[in-house]
């Protein structure tokens, strides 16, 4: 038998820093003030002006929402007045208008508003910002034109549509009948399995990215599974923040499987991310260390950004992957150690443990007393990740 060093080889998936993102890269994270060319201040992609004695028509009229508005951002908003601007908005993007009367006289409210809305709905790719206009003086102190940018004309946005429906046909040609955490790990292997990350994907800031080019970065990979799960009718939402260690802004899901919420990190489970563009020879595609993870896992690693609404504690794991997988390990059990890889022979096998101890008891036996050639055996060798952060391992022949 060859040696312990000859037959394993020690592959450590990395996390942080392989992506060095804009400082400004996310529409939600940031509010950076600039001058733009017409010398108007400027926020993340907002102007503003002012203008006096405009006749304001009523605020609440032609606010007919053409889609549902019951988004987790919607839901945070309160009921006196911020959900009718949420609506509005909506509407008019939507619609692709140019200029709405608001019934608001405080930009900090619009912009907040404007993130609810965008992180509701991923569908409104075509837009990249707003100017607004404030009305100053008499009766009409207190309303705004908001009046959104948009990237494509109508005829584009309906030929886009067209092809992302494309995808998404194709992609729910296997889509299984069974519960919520079923289809969102369909759908998350399928998202990873066709994207590739790429700081250079042209549209990585919408679900364009992902769906037209296969290639994108955090944000194109967020709102492309919102997307999806949406159309899956699972409820999803758009996070955002930060990684710890690196400080650069990213972008990851909440979803809400079976009645609980849970936090998806699809792009952390892209290996070709981990591994800085690439994947290991023979080895998996995806990372299931960010399916259904609760806020304290998630945590460790990511900076949640309660800027614009607060997120719910996700405390619930009998949708996390490693649970339904049976591959979450209490203590040390060889027997269920034995039934994890019989259940997958000659495959890849992951698991997670509860507490450091238990991962060091696996990681003596598997790895120290090399007890994992008694389950997977062949003349390369056995590759595996271990990750003392996540308390999780992963094994597969090259």
């Amino acid at each position: 038998m060859l040696s312990f060093q000859n037959k394993i080889k020690d592959f450590i998936i990395k996390r942080i820093g392989l992506a060095v993102l804009p400082a400004v890269v996310l529409l939600l994270s940031g509010c950076a003030l600039s001058i733009n060319e017409q010398g108007q201040e400027t926020k993340d992609g907002v102007s503003c002006s002012e203008d006096v004695g405009e006749t304001v028509p009523d605020a609440g009229e032609g606010t007919e929402a053409l889609a549902e508005t019951d988004g987790y951002y919607y839901r945070a908003l309160s009921e006196d007045g911020e959900r009718t601007l949420y609506t509005q908005m909506l509407v008019c993007m939507q619609q692709m208008g140019q200029d709405e009367t608001l019934l608001c006289g405080d930009e900090d409210l619009l912009y907040r508003i404007f993130c609810c809305v965008l992180a509701d709905h991923p569908e409104l790719f075509y837009v990249t910002g707003y100017t607004y206009t404030k009305a100053v003086s008499g009766d009409e102190s207190g309303h705004m034109i908001f009046s959104p940018a948009y990237s494509m004309s109508k005829d584009d946005v309906a030929r886009t549509k067209s092809r992302i429906d494309e995808y998404v046909s194709g992609c729910f040609l296997n889509l299984p009948d069974g519960d919520d955490y079923e289809r969102i790990r369909y759908l998350y292997e399928y998202l990873i399995c066709h994207t590739e990350y790429d700081l250079q994907a042209p549209e990585n800031q919408n679900i364009c990215s992902v769906f037209l080019y296969g290639r994108s970065v955090c944000q194109g990979y967020a709102k492309a599974f919102q997307y999806l799960c949406t159309k899956a009718g699972v409820e999803a939402s758009f996070v955002t923040g930060r990684i710890r260690e690196s400080g650069y802004g990213h972008a990851w899901n909440l979803v809400n499987s079976n009645g609980a919420y849970y936090y998806v990190d699809a792009t952390w489970g892209d290996v070709s991310y981990t591994m800085d563009g690439g994947n290991v020879p023979g080895g998996p595609e995806v990372n299931y260390e960010y399916l259904c993870v609760t806020t304290e896992q998630i945590t460790r690693t990511h900076e949640i950004d309660l800027s614009v609404v607060n997120m719910p504690e996700c405390t619930a794991s009998d949708d996390n992957y490693f649970v339904r997988e049976q591959a979450f390990f209490h203590s040390f059990d060889e027997g269920a150690l034995d039934a994890l890889f019989a259940r997958h022979a000659g495959e890849f096998v992951t698991f997670r443990c509860e507490t450091a101890d238990v991962y060091s008891l696996f990681y003596e036996y598997l790895i120290g007393k090399e007890h994992i050639f008694d389950y997977m055996d062949s003349d390369a060798g056995v590759s595996y990740s271990d990750n003392e952060e996540t308390l999780t391992f992963a094994f597969w022949l090259p």
